[in-house]
């Protein structure tokens, strides 16, 4: 390569004649004898490349705790159903009082989740048990039975 030819103009002469001056390749001889006596133990051995293996899943359940706050559930429940606007807070405050060390301000998370669980519960209970249908006025109750719209008395669902 001359030195005043940049690098460039090297490469690109070599691709442009890498056709041209290439040599054949021979086949690769494969002795059968020799793969077919090695196919006895090569199964065993499966495939090697860990693409190709099947991702470990554990079949055994995951081992359960007991939640910290199973013992006070019951308790819980009962101040819910008595004062429903109870915020997870008051709930945590109150908990708090009983136990401080085992509660502390970190378990708001935890006590928020547990409280909209609980009040989803008693959502499901009412809805589908259909007491709350008998708890309206009788002109609600009555202008839902015949399918009339009572958009003043249910708010602003429209019927």
């Amino acid at each position: 390569m001359p030195e005043s030819e940049p690098p460039q103009k090297e490469l690109g002469r070599l691709i442009d004649r890498r056709g041209l001056h290439a040599k054949l390749q021979e086949p690769i001889v494969v002795d059968l004898q020799r793969f077919a006596a090695n196919l006895k133990t090569a199964w065993k051995n499966g495939e090697t490349r860990p693409t190709h293996r099947r991702p470990y899943r554990r079949t055994k359940p995951w081992p359960k705790r007991a939640s910290m706050y199973e013992p006070f559930e019951a308790q819980i429940k009962a101040w819910l159903k008595e004062e429903p606007t109870l915020s997870a807070a008051g709930v945590l405050r109150r908990l708090t009082e009983i136990d401080p060390i085992r509660f502390t301000e970190k378990n708001i998370r935890m006590v928020q989740m547990l409280v909209k669980a609980w009040r989803m519960e008693m959502a499901v209970l009412v809805i589908l048990d259909g007491g709350w249908i008998k708890s309206l006025p009788s002109a609600a109750a009555a202008a839902v039975d015949t399918g009339t719209s009572a958009s003043a008395v249910l708010g602003n669902i429209l019927r």
